[in-house]
């Protein structure tokens, strides 16, 4: 949602500020949820939820990185072609 404003720079206030609210209420919604998550992946109560939580997390941090890295090459992307737009528009 963030790289909408780089396309749409008119409207930079309103798509920031909803991209920060979805991202406030995704946050929310995963860290309320993740216990739960994963005492479910527990068979019978004999795992320790410290080891899963652990992996987890270590998940996440993967994921992370990946979306870094997946919204930097966006991010040049959408950039380059709105800079294809606007020389386009002056001709």
């Amino acid at each position: 949602m963030e790289i909408v404003t780089y396309a749409f720079p008119l409207f930079f206030l309103f798509y920031a500020t909803l991209a920060n609210c979805l991202k406030q209420i995704s946050m929310l919604t995963s860290s309320s949820t993740r216990n739960a998550l994963y005492n479910s992946f527990r068979e019978k109560g004999r795992e320790n939820i410290g080891d899963i939580t652990a992996k987890g997390e270590a998940q996440i941090s993967v994921v992370d990185l990946f979306g870094i890295a997946s919204g930097v090459c966006l991010s040049k992307f959408v950039g380059e072609w709105s800079e294809e737009a606007e020389r386009s528009e002056a001709v």
